[in-house]
């Protein structure tokens, strides 16, 4: 016979379990609702960036259109602002769609280039006053390409609050991008289908990093060079380094292909890439930090220009320094005619335990040296002198060449200036043209000097 104590235990114990499951079901109900509500504030997030995408382009579109039409410098650099500032807004509402920026890929890039263009062409409209005819035509193309975009992205808005397609989430996006062959033939919708009708754009050759002139670059030192053999690159390779034991790892496709070299130094674990055309030194890099500094900044410089010197490279400049880890890398550059041809930028780095060399990289030398053709400036010394600020005190000057922002190169007056807090200011005038091409700020430290 059960006793009344085990009875009330048994029915305390049912009370106890009915009240966790009730509490349970509580919780339960309460973290669904709150997962429920933040979808639904994941997915308003995502409809208003869409929107800012489709305003932002709606707006861009009328500015594209509106250029056909200008006849002033002043105004054509207005609507060029305006353009420039609602790719970047629309690029920056796209970034925040899930995975969007790769479903929309080509959309993104449209993006991208027109504000490059539109800023490039307000810089030649501010300096020429005017615009040509190639550039008009592309103007116009360009034009035509939002109008479509536009239309595209304002229907496929309107389905998004209709309900007929959704953003959905990150999984949501990557099952659309890994859809199979045979997914892929039924009728697409949504992201899909703007990028698979996306209007045909214009060539562009302009002075910007989208311009069709960079598309393929081929390294300008290394044309006409034979291509080499692997054995021929360890060779060269061992030949270059005093005869260090390397072993060849293979070939690296890439902008500028190689064969790839290790092996073991006193310093470090060593590798080292040489070009497949030519057998030039692209790149060598030493593992292994120096752990103590016998060497004075100067005496590393001059240990870098020797190693420089013995891998083959003659009339070097020396433009700025960088010391970490009691490891010193020096930028030298090509000289042509006394002007510094930042360009061909080689860098070098070294011990300054005892000035052996840790690394070197020349993608910049191979991909732009070349024999220039240095025409006489058009704008004397002193007229250049008029265009640096009166705030800034004149320390030196020399002539250099620069590359701008498409990788066309300007002749230059390189102006070294001092402020009046004492700190340093380097301003080129476009010894061609007398107009301001770059102002650099010189931060400069016992680390060695950082330019912005």
């Amino acid at each position: 016979m059960s006793s009344p104590f085990s009875r009330r235990g048994r029915i305390r114990a049912v009370s106890f379990f009915a009240a966790v499951l009730v509490i349970a079901y509580g919780v339960a109900i309460q973290e669904r609702y709150r997962a429920d509500q933040l979808q639904r504030t994941v997915a308003n997030t995502y409809l208003h960036a869409f929107s800012e995408v489709t305003a932002s382009l709606d707006r861009m579109d009328a500015a594209l259109q509106k250029g056909q039409y200008v006849t002033s410098a002043p105004m054509f650099c207005s609507l060029c602002s305006e353009i420039s500032a609602q790719a970047t807004a629309a690029q920056m509402a796209l970034g925040q769609l899930p995975m969007a920026n790769v479903e929309l890929e080509q959309t993104a890039a449209f993006l991208a280039t027109v504000g490059d263009y539109a800023q490039a062409l307000s810089r030649s409209a501010a300096l020429e006053g005017t615009w040509t005819e190639e550039e008009r035509d592309n103007w116009s193309q360009l034009s035509q390409a939002a109008q479509t975009l536009s239309r595209q992205l304002d229907e496929l808005e309107l389905a998004l609050f209709d309900g007929s397609f959704s953003i959905g989430d990150v999984e949501t996006a990557q099952a659309r991008l890994s859809a199979t062959a045979e997914e892929a033939e039924e009728p697409v919708s949504g992201f899909q289908s703007v990028e698979a009708d996306f209007p045909e754009l214009p060539s562009l050759v302009y002075d910007g990093p989208f311009s069709q002139h960079l598309t393929g670059k081929t390294p300008l030192a290394l044309e006409g060079l034979e291509e080499i053999s692997e054995e021929e690159a360890l060779s060269i390779a061992q030949e270059l380094l005093g005869g260090e034991a390397l072993t060849a790892e293979g070939a690296v496709e890439g902008n500028i292909p190689t064969y790839t070299l290790s092996g073991e130094t006193d310093s470090g674990w060593r590798t080292v890439s040489v070009t497949r055309q030519g057998g030039k030194l692209l790149s060598l890099v030493t593992q292994g930090t120096p752990t103590e500094q016998n060497l004075s900044p100067e005496q590393g410089v001059q240990a870098a220009r020797t190693a420089l010197e013995r891998l083959g490279y003659g009339e070097m400049g020396e433009s700025y320094y960088s010391l970490q880890s009691n490891i010193l890398t020096v930028n030298f550059c090509a000289l042509q005619d006394e002007a510094y041809c930042y360009p061909d930028l080689v860098k070098v780095s070294v011990s300054l335990a005892d000035g052996s060399l840790l690394g070197f990289e020349a993608q910049g030398y191979l991909t732009n040296h070349q024999e220039r053709t240095l025409e006489s400036p058009a704008v004397s010394q002193e007229e250049a002198r008029e265009v640096v600020s009166d705030d800034l005190s004149i320390l030196s000057v020399r002539q250099a060449v620069i590359p701008s922002q498409g990788e066309y190169e300007r002749l230059c007056w390189e102006f070294l200036c001092e402020t009046e807090e004492g700190s340093h200011v380097i301003v080129y005038v476009n010894a061609m043209t007398g107009a301001e091409e770059k102002i650099l700020l010189l931060l400069e430290d016992e680390h060695g000097t950082l330019a912005m």
